[in-house]
């Protein structure tokens, strides 16, 4: 399962785009930017550059979007 921590802005709309795109099932953190909370200790263990969005996959770990999207790519669509 991938978890994505995002908040809604244009680079935090990409991921799940592409999730739905490629049908793979995922769960959302929202990480409130105009609270700060992506400067939150448990958000900077998942994001170590204070950047949304960001995924925990149980396959692997990915960080920014390019990166995510990179990554995800690469993983087989369920059928």
């Amino acid at each position: 399962m991938i978890t994505l921590y995002t908040w809604s802005t244009p680079n935090g709309r990409k991921i799940p785009i592409m999730l739905e795109e490629c049908g793979l099932p995922y769960t959302v953190v929202p990480v409130n930017i105009g609270k700060d909370e992506q400067f939150a200790p448990e958000f900077l263990k998942v994001s170590p550059n204070n950047k949304i969005p960001a995924i925990v996959d149980d396959e692997a770990e990915g960080g920014y979007a390019p990166g995510c999207r990179v990554g995800l790519s690469r993983r087989p669509v369920p059928r």
